[in-house]
């Protein structure tokens, strides 16, 4: 079984190629009608042999010609006409052309035919040739005396050599046949994948006439695949924008190859009726035999873009409202602010007239709500003027050790009343004089530090400025202190709006959650960079850079000696669970 399944199949050659493969055979063998009584009459060969050959070449070419005869038959005859035309030129030559003339017309036969019938014919005829005729009349196959004399040796060797080319002929056959086959399946199953393709597949030339068209181009553009053929592309598919300028315009007009070809573009697809609905197409390119071949897959984008449209007016809707509730905010922190700052003056009067404990107690009280409302006030307010885009930075000079000093001694009676140690810490070459906006350098310490006493129980607050690292001209803060801690999944989410580390923080410690995300912001604008490292339990260090222009008289004041500012010492033992998302409120 495996040795006849390694055997060619025959019979493969479509009907064209037969057809056309046919009528040249049968055009050799009328020229050997005549060709072969010529080549007699040269050689002196007897009429009878030459008249008589050429008359039977004559017979079997029209037999071949019988439309009753069927293909196969008629393969048959046409060999059998070859083989006879050759055995007589053998013949006429007294054996001069022997057996190589033979097997190259057998070898002939089989490359046009590709069928077993014609190749057994010639091998038959060969057999019948060199085998019988040969050994009885060695004078007319053999052209020389080692032939003549020993007729069944050189018929022997002749059969051997044979046999070996026709095994030859054999194998190669097949691999011709299994190469065909290949190629075959490949051939269907990529029209099976275009034509099952959930994109229109479309192949043209290089003029962009249109020569492939799938089941999916017929459905998407609604035009038949008879009707889309021969059509240029263009007709279906356009640029979604047009193409201006003198430039050339490669064949495919309003289709650049050179700008989508091998890539994903957006154009313009048209239906039988006149509909256009954006598309998007990837275009490759095949040279075969050297005429180029373009592929191109065409998808509907239409949901997609409605999907894309939806999502934008959503987006649209949610930024306006984002922008009219920042604006109302603002607004409204600021018509809130206005009165507050009325009462604010008006109970620090109060607080100035004789009063008694209680009294004064009361006055306290609403002084101190009344401060606690302003700065979570102002926390919107900023919040909203930020989110708005109406924040502006100032450009002024600034005394970096006075902002300090001034800032974190705003919280030395806070600091003390809790018995906390605060101090600031300013390296060496850190300069002084710079151009940038104090006040919200100094609203980033006040929420930074402000944080630190209010998570902070017992130990210290420091604050520490230095030249950043990075070896650019950044100042680096940091406000460190031994608080409660910030535990490692929430430090992701600390600098977002409205977040504190739990409920039950913002409930014991109050606040808004706005101070650190306004931190954030305020940094990014100043062009730095913010972070922070913690330990439940044992404190957390805030950490930002900023970039700021050194003013001229920097540098005397960056020769000054590391300043230590202590503000207040005094330690009590006390741990609390970690919560410094806080920010200031």
């Amino acid at each position: 079984m495996d040795f006849l399944a390694s055997l060619p199949k025959g019979d493969a050659l479509a009907e064209p190629a037969w057809n056309s493969r046919h009528r040249g055979i049968l055009s050799i063998l009328w020229l050997h009608v005549l060709s072969v009584p010529m080549f007699g009459i040269y050689m002196g060969a007897s009429p009878s042999l030459y008249l008589g050959g050429g008359a039977l070449l004559a017979f079997i070419t029209v037999a071949a010609r019988l439309s009753v005869v069927r293909r196969r038959l008629q393969s048959a005859i046409a060999t059998c006409g070859l083989m006879t035309a050759s055995a007589l030129l053998v013949h006429l030559s007294s054996g001069q052309i022997e057996l190589h003339f033979h097997f190259f017309v057998m070898m002939s036969v089989i490359v046009l035919y590709q069928d077993w019938l014609p190749f057994l014919v010639g091998l038959q005829f060969i057999i019948l040739d060199h085998g019988v005729v040969g050994t009885l009349m060695p004078d007319m196959v053999y052209g020389h005396r080692g032939g003549q004399t020993h007729p069944w040796t050189w018929a022997l060797v002749h059969g051997c050599f044979i046999l070996a080319e026709c095994a030859a002929l054999l194998y190669f056959w097949r691999v011709n046949e299994l190469a065909q086959e290949e190629v075959r399946q490949s051939e269907a199953r990529t029209r099976m994948i275009i034509e099952t393709a959930i994109d229109a597949v479309i192949t043209t030339d290089v003029t962009g006439t249109i020569n492939g068209w799938n089941a999916q181009a017929e459905l998407m553009f609604d035009v038949p695949r008879t009707e889309a053929i021969g059509m240029s592309l263009t007709t279906y598919i356009s640029a979604s924008s047009p193409v201006t300028g003198s430039a050339p315009i490669a064949p495919h007009a309003g289709l650049v190859h050179g700008a989508i070809l091998n890539r994903r573009s957006e154009m313009l697809g048209h239906t039988h009726q006149g509909t256009s609905f954006p598309v998007e197409i990837a275009m490759s390119c095949l040279t075969i035999g050297g005429t180029q071949q373009f592929t191109i897959f065409v998808q509907d984008i239409s949901e997609r873009k409605q999907q894309e449209e939806r999502l934008r007016r959503a987006k649209e809707a949610a930024e306006a409202a984002t922008l009219a509730k920042s604006q109302f905010l603002a607004n409204m922190s600021h018509e809130i602010r206005t009165p507050m700052n009325g009462v604010l003056g008006m109970t620090e009067l109060l607080l100035r007239t004789p009063l008694n404990d209680k009294q004064r107690r009361y006055a306290d009280t609403v002084h101190n709500s009344g401060t606690n409302l302003l700065h979570i006030i102002n926390d919107i307010l900023d919040f909203s003027k930020i989110e708005a885009g109406r924040l502006v930075l100032e450009y002024i000079p600034f005394s970096v050790r006075q902002m300090l000093t001034e800032t974190v001694g705003l919280y030395r009676e806070q600091a003390r009343k809790k018995g906390l140690a605060l101090s600031v810490t300013i390296a060496p070459d850190t300069p002084d004089m710079v151009h940038g906006d104090p006040h919200r350098l100094r609203q980033i310490l006040t929420n930074l530090v402000g944080n630190a006493i209010k998570f902070t129980e017992t130990g210290n607050v420091a604050v520490f400025v230095r030249l950043d690292e990075s070896g650019q001209r950044r100042v680096r803060i940091e406000v460190t202190d031994t608080g409660i801690g910030i535990p490692l999944h929430v430090q992701e989410k600390i600098f977002d709006s409205f977040s504190q580390a739990d409920g039950s923080m913002t409930r014991k410690y109050g606040g808004t959650g706005l101070g650190l995300a306004i931190v954030k912001q305020l940094v990014g604008m100043m062009g730095g960079q913010l972070g922070l490292t913690s330990t439940p339990g044992q404190g957390t260090t805030f950490w930002f850079t900023m970039a700021l222009d050194t003013h001229p008289s920097a540098t005397a004041a960056s020769q000054q000696p590391s300043a230590s500012v202590p503000m207040h010492s005094d330690n009590t033992a006390q741990t609390m669970a970690s919560e410094p998302q806080k920010a200031s409120s």
